[in-house]
């Protein structure tokens, strides 16, 4: 197989990408009861997450990029890393 071609078949999806952008969240993809996919969810990587621990949501992974730069700038600003 050539390097193309595997480029083609074995490059990473967008939602590992963004994962890659941005190691210290945990992201998924929701799954609703009736078996649907639902929103892209974000939350800080920690051993032990708080029940109030910051969950970022959005429709699409472009969504939840914006989202996470903006916490991770407003954080910044703020001088906290929650």
């Amino acid at each position: 197989m050539d390097d193309e071609r595997a480029t083609l078949l074995f490059s990473p999806s967008a939602a590992e990408i963004l994962q890659a952008d941005f190691p210290g969240w945990l992201i998924w993809r929701e799954f609703k009861p009736e078996g649907e996919h639902g929103d892209w969810c974000a939350r800080r990587h920690t051993s032990s997450p708080s029940p109030d621990a910051v969950v970022l949501r959005h429709t699409d992974l472009e969504g939840l990029r914006e989202l996470l730069e903006n916490h991770e700038k407003q954080q910044e600003q703020e001088g906290r890393d929650d």
